[in-house]
Order: structure tokens, then C-alpha cells, then sequence
């Protein structure tokens, strides 16, 4: 029942994020698409680097009695409220950089958009912490519900969307929504703590170094190709490129239920030596997502003429090649997504973080080549090949993990 509610929270979130995306894309234009693209690739990593100070620690809460967890979860809520304050301010200071240069990614709703978006991502991983997955689905739900109320009324007046409509729009569902969960979360306890009941908590961010390099490098890999793109090739380039992505994005759902619902479970198998189980339940991880993952692109595929006529008005024609590249992407995605979790399980987040960076190393690589030689639509196998290396090393060091738990089952009498 959870891994479904979990499959349905999946669901609306990325219901949201395309229904901006879709109205951004189908009436607006596309330098204003490209824009508030940019800053959801930017939001999206901002995000990885609070996983790594808190939501990473959040979910690895132990589930004892609320008033146990009650101190610790202050402490993250603090170090959120830091985080979010810090990145609102650098984002205010770079737009507005942006603008004195007359860059036209400068945008002003992003100063809305990136805490509403990072609030968003704590109240779900806070809920998720305390097991309440239907509490994380109806906060979703009702950032959903806002999102698609904001824009229906903006298209039905007539409006165009420019990329700070789209920011402020998806920043206000998030942002609200998030305040109100997490209030009614965290209840009397929603101020933050002072240094001194801090100190003892601090022990939580140590491996944070780790984590940070993994998922650091782990988001390189995922998110050069927008910065390569709106730097070389300009905003008109990122818009075909996010607007073919979303079209496929709803195949990542599978593996982003599992992970959210599988990774406290295969914890919980390694640290009771349930090796057989542990690995038939990876197994199934990663069939599923991936059988899953290949149905929906080739579907697109398939049907691309008739699905860009509908969502996008008959615009970015010639552009079925991009569609499966994207879905060699997140069949890749899928099996990394879950070979991480392995790692994560285990804890063995140097050899997760070693094997990420092995990956954005061979991205950048990539990219550099395409930047020179190949066209703009060439970036995304240039993120492709950076995958390629991540799952190849995994799969090493997880071949090496099934031999040495089968040697250890061998040898008990």
C-alpha cells in the first residue's frame, strides 16, 4: 500500500512539473521556456546539496517515539531555515547579476521559486521520514491543486506566460503548500534552535562531505547538459530539449516510488544479513522500473507526431530523434536508481561517492566534445555516456558485493 500511495505522490509531482512545463511551453515563448527551464535545473541542484545536509539525514531518522525524534528534527529544520535563507539571498544577488549584464536568464521570480521549491522538498522528506506517505501525497496533491489553478487562470484570460510567470507560479504552489505541512508537522516546534542546542546534533552532517560528492557529482551528471546548452547554444535550444524530456519524465515515477519506499527496506534486510532476499528484492527494483521505463518511451516514440500536435500546437517538429535519446536516459537512470540504492543501504557512500564522480568526469569529457563538434541535441548522449560509466562501475562493485555475500553464506554452518 505504500510503495502505491508513494507510485501516486510520484505521480502528481510530476503531473505538476509538467503542467507548467506544458503551459510554458504551449503558450509561451521559447526563450521565456528556456529561462525558467534554466532555473529548474538550478533549483534541482540546490535541492541535491540540501539532500546532503538535510533531507539525506532527515530519512535516516530512526522511527522511535515522536518526542525522541523531537530534537533532531528541530536541528534540521534549523540548518533548512539557514540553507533556504543563504540560497534566497545568492539567488537574488545572481539574477540581479544577470541583469546589470543583460543576461537573459536573469530572472526575478526565480528569488520565489528556488526557497518555495527547497521548502517543498524538505516537508516531503519529512513526511516521508515519519513514514506518513499519504501525508507527503496530500501535500503534493495540494501544491498540484494550486499550481493547475494559477494556470488556468492565466490561459484562460489570454496570458502569455513570461519564465517569471512560470517561477512565480510553481513557487507559490510549492512554497505555500510546504509552509502549511510543515507547520502543521513540526506544530510548537517550528522555531529554530540556538548554537548550544545544536552542538550535540552536529554529529548528523559529519559524512555529509561524502554524500555531498556523490550527489554533487551524481547531479553533474544529470544537469550539465541544460547549463551546456543555455551557455553555447542559447535558451531557444534549452526549451526543445526540456520540452521533448517531459514527455518522457513520467517513466522516472517507477523508479522514484521504489527508491522512496524500497531503500528503509533493503537496509533493513543488509543490517539482518538477509542477503538472498536483499538481492531478489533489488532484482525486482530493477526490473520493474526498467520494463516500466520502456514501455512509456517507446509509447512516445511511437506516437510523437500526434502527442506534440496536442501538447505543443504541431511545434518541435523533427525532433522524434531527441525523444529516444531521452528515453536511452532514463532506462539508464533506471538501473543507476536503483544500483544506487545499494550503496545507500549498505552505507558505503565513498564508494557511491568515487563512482558518481567517475561519471561526471565523463560527462564533462563528453560535453566538451559535443560542445565543439555536434549540434546542440548531441548533449543529451553526452549525458548518456556519463550514465554508461556510472553503471558499469556499479555494476563492478556490486558484482563484487553478490560474491563476497555469497562466500559469507557458504561458509555459515
Amino acid at each position: 500500500m505504500r510503495f502505491l500511495i508513494s507510485f501516486l505522490e510520484q505521480g502528481m509531482g510530476a503531473l505538476l512539473t509538467f503542467a507548467v512545463n506544458i503551459w510554458m511551453a504551449r503558450d509561451g515563448r521559447p526563450e521565456s521556456y528556456g529561462v525558467y527551464a534554466f532555473w529548474l535545473a538550478v533549483a534541482w541542484m540546490a535541492g541535491t546539496a540540501q539532500s546532503t545536509l538535510v533531507t539525506s539525514h532527515l530519512m535516516s531518522l530512526p522511527h522511535v517515539a515522536p518526542e525522541q525524534r523531537r530534537e533532531p528534527e528541530q536541528f534540521f529544520l534549523t540548518i533548512q531555515m539557514l540553507f533556504i535563507a543563504g540560497l534566497t539571498l545568492l539567488t537574488a544577488l545572481i539574477s540581479q547579476g544577470m541583469a546589470y549584464t543583460g543576461n537573459i536568464f536573469s530572472a526575478n521570480g526565480a528569488v520565489l521559486f528556488i526557497p518555495g521549491f527547497l521548502l517543498f522538498q524538505y516537508a516531503r522528506a519529512l513526511a516521508f521520514s515519519r513514514q506518513k506517505t499519504a501525508t507527503a501525497a496530500c501535500l503534493t496533491g495540494c501544491a498540484l491543486a494550486l499550481s493547475i489553478g494559477m494556470i488556468w487562470l492565466c490561459h484562460a484570460s489570454g496570458h502569455v506566460p513570461s519564465s517569471n510567470d512560470g517561477l512565480l507560479i510553481s513557487g507559490l504552489a510549492y512554497g505555500g503548500s510546504a509552509l502549511a505541512f510543515v507547520i502543521g508537522l513540526m506544530k510548537a516546534h517550528c522555531l529554530p534552535l540556538g548554537w548550544r542546542a545544536m552542538k550535540p546534533y552536529t554529529h548528523y552532517l559529519h559524512s555529509s562531505g561524502w554524500i555531498l560528492l556523490g550527489a554533487g557529482s551524481s547531479e553533474l551528471t544529470n544537469r550539465l547538459f541544460s547549463f551546456a546548452t543555455a551557455w553555447h547554444y542559447g535558451a531557444a535550444g534549452l526549451a526543445v530539449l526540456t520540452a521533448t524530456q517531459i514527455t518522457i519524465r513520467p517513466a522516472w515515477m517507477l523508479s522514484a516510488a521504489w527508491t522512496s519506499t524500497a531503500l528503509p527496506r533493503l537496509a533493513h534486510m543488509w543490517a539482518e544479513n538477509r542477503h538472498r532476499q536483499f538481492w531478489k528484492f533489488l532484482l525486482a527494483g530493477t526490473l520493474l522500473p526498467l520494463g516500466g521505463s520502456l514501455v512509456w518511451s517507446g509509447l512516445v516514440l511511437v506516437n510523437w507526431d500526434f502527442i506534440r500536435k496536442i501538447l505543443y500546437h504541431g511545434r518541435y517538429a523533427d525532433t522524434a530523434g531527441l525523444i529516444l535519446m531521452w528515453g536511452g536516459n532514463v532506462l539508464l537512470g533506471s538501473i543507476l536508481s536503483a544500483w544506487s540504492c545499494v550503496l545507500l543501504a549498505t552505507k558505503r557512500f565513498r564508494t557511491l561517492a568515487w563512482t558518481d564522480l567517475a561519471g561526471a568526469l565523463t560527462t564533462c569529457l563528453a560535453m566538451a566534445v559535443v560542445i565543439e563538434f555536434l549540434p546542440y541535441p548531441f548533449v543529451i548522449a553526452g549525458t548518456m555516456a556519463g550514465q554508461a560509466m556510472q553503471a558499469v562501475v556499479l555494476g563492478v562493485v556490486l558484482y563484487g558485493m553478490i560474491q563476497a555475500t555469497g562466500r559469507t553464506r557458504s561458509t555459515v554452518p
